[in-house]
């Protein structure tokens, strides 16, 4: 039992070094963004599928009332919607806006958000020398299109860079809390630091920037079914840098009950295999590079959570993986807290809240715990990409 104790450790304590290297980095390296007064063109990318209209209505109208120091060309992308939404965007075109806007209308619809992308793309008609991709579900905070056009303009090796998105649902229920708890704590905590080192390998997908010259170089992301989290691993294979900033804020719709947030998450961790994938299909040496953060993630995810593992620890005598387990979390939330306290306290959180975070993200690790194997058994298996999208 003692030798099974030492096996099952192990991947738990480099975990734990990793979050206390990052957590030393962030301590150390990390500085507010000051703006920049010399930011060049921005395109934003708008795709859509039969989204409420309600919803869209006010993600356009959140984007109109950006400050930013040219005016926004907007491209609105109509991924083949079959209900009546394309016809309340063209009443809400008919009044004076402060940006300039484009409709783009994708005859068919394929289930993949990349695939509407790389269509507004090959109308050739986005001007920016950024493009912006704002899902049409998700609220920009005032200034967050200028904060995240300066972070990606910051340094010329950004080939992508994500905002800072929560949900806005959060009341709705304790599902809801404890992802928005997720996304404000450990999800902006670890991203700050990855920064510092310009490898953000899960961008936000719902808010993020793309470097134009990028992209032509690359190419665009239709060909996977996470199209976030395969460029950005793309693109750190061919040696770019990706990046993430607190500043530039955005609220989005999260997952309400079950069976939604299981099809999200199943997803996502299909999503995260597939990106390793391309990185050693770019380059194996970058594959083997990429190795670490990919064992990392898989075991945050697969191995069971604190709430079925800690318990059978303490059943079976394996206090050695209890307490590096238990260390993990006070590290957690001790990173966190220093988080939340350096980068503003935009949520203005009380410190029994802080102190409750961890415990929130560790509540929804169990919960998506069998949807997170069933995604990477389905892309080692090689199940059809068109389920479980848009």
């Amino acid at each position: 039992m003692e030798e099974l104790s030492i096996i099952i450790a192990a991947p738990l304590l480099v975990e734990l070094c990793c979050v206390m290297v990052l957590m030393a980095i962030f301590l150390f390296r990390w500085k507010p963004e000051t703006i920049n007064d010399d930011l060049p063109l921005v395109t934003v990318f708008v795709p859509f599928y039969n989204e409420d209209k309600a919803l869209l209505l006010t993600a356009l109208d959140k984007i109109d009332q950006q400050e930013y120091s040219s005016r926004l060309q907007v491209l609105i992308i109509d991924d083949g919607s079959t209900n009546d939404t394309p016809d309340y965007v063209y009443q809400w075109l008919q009044q004076e806006r402060k940006q300039s806007y484009v409709i783009l209308n994708k005859p068919e619809n394929t289930g993949r958000k990349g695939a509407a992308l790389d269509f507004a793309l090959e109308q050739q008609v986005a001007t920016g020398e950024i493009y912006i991709v704002v899902d049409s579900d998700t609220f920009i905070e005032p200034g967050g299109i200028l904060a995240l056009a300066n972070k990606i303009w910051s340094h010329p090796g950004y080939a992508a860079v994500c905002g800072y998105v929560v949900p806005k649902n959060r009341e709705s229920n304790l599902l809801c809390k404890s992802q928005f708890y997720e996304h404000i704590g450990v999800h902006g905590a670890l991203r700050t630091s990855q920064d510092q080192l310009g490898v953000v390998p899960v961008l936000a997908g719902a808010f993020v920037a793309h470097r134009a010259s990028a992209v032509r170089e690359l190419g665009g992301w239709s060909e996977w079914l996470v199209e976030d989290i395969s460029w950005c691993w793309k693109a750190l294979a061919h040696r770019y840098r990706t990046g993430y900033t607190a500043q530039a804020i955005a609220t989005t719709q999260c997952p309400e009950n079950n069976d939604a947030l299981f099809r999200q998450r199943r997803r996502w961790s299909r999503g995260r295999v597939e990106a390793f994938w391309e990185t050693w299909k770019v380059s194996p040496a970058m594959g083997a590079m990429s190795l670490p953060w990919f064992l990392i993630s898989a075991t945050e995810f697969l191995f069971p959570p604190i709430f079925i593992a800690m318990p059978l620890f303490a059943v079976f005598d394996m206090w050695l993986p209890f307490s590096v387990m238990a260390i993990a979390l006070l590290v957690e939330s001790i990173f966190i807290f220093f988080f939340i306290a350096k980068t503003g306290n935009a949520h203005n959180l009380t410190r029994v809240e802080m102190a409750m975070l961890p415990l929130f993200t560790h509540l929804l690790r169990f919960i998506t715990w069998i949807p997170n194997i069933l995604g990477y058994l389905d892309e080692i298996t090689g199940k059809d990409k068109k389920w479980l999208t848009r």
